[in-house]
């Protein structure tokens, strides 16, 4: 006879698991049912933001204005199709730093799972900016769905060039395209 007191909790846990799911599901979402969508260019002028991040330094959007190219990537760490994106964005931003790239992770993770971001950054050895939008102050700006994975292009002079919704392999050669023709 099995103890009901493991039965429970692992009824919990398949509860948990499925809650999970459900929310990485909702934080991965695309409007395009998994394609990836990406805006045609001259989207208007990218709003100016502040925000701290997670090594305690400050990122200011109009301190690059006028000299980088800015990708802001929203992502979560529950997101699966992000960690590919994550991968490809580690790998421009090491690629093209020196000519005025500037990568901007931001990640939608709620308060719950928080706690997880700093480790899972050092995981991944990603090396660029990571802020936590953990009151969506720049989601609000440039993602107010919070879909995940979703990429902002902004040109030198503060333009939104593209933005990307979802992640597709394939889509990192376009991507890289793209940044490649705003750092002219």
């Amino acid at each position: 006879m099995s103890d009901p007191r493991i039965l429970s909790r692992r009824d919990a846990l398949w509860i948990a698991l499925a809650g999970s799911a459900s929310l990485a599901a909702a934080a991965c979402s695309s409007s395009q049912s998994g394609a990836s969508a990406a805006s045609p260019a001259g989207t208007g002028s990218a709003p100016d933001f502040t925000v701290e991040l997670l090594s305690g330094d400050t990122f200011r959007l109009s301190d690059h204005l006028g000299k980088d190219v800015v990708v802001i990537d929203f992502w979560a760490t529950f997101c699966v199709p992000c960690l590919a994106v994550l991968k490809h964005l580690q790998e421009l931003h090491d690629k093209y730093k020196d000519k005025g790239l500037v990568v901007l992770g931001v990640s939608l993770d709620p308060p719950e799972t928080a706690g997880q971001i700093q480790p899972f950054v050092r995981s991944r050895n990603l090396t660029y900016p990571i802020a936590h939008d953990i009151n969506s102050q720049v989601a609000n700006l440039y993602n107010k769905k919070g879909s995940a994975p979703y990429q902002v292009l902004i040109g030198r002079k503060g333009d939104v060039i593209k933005r990307r919704e979802s992640y597709q392999p394939g889509d990192e050669a376009g991507m890289e395209q793209e940044i490649v023709a705003a750092l002219g």
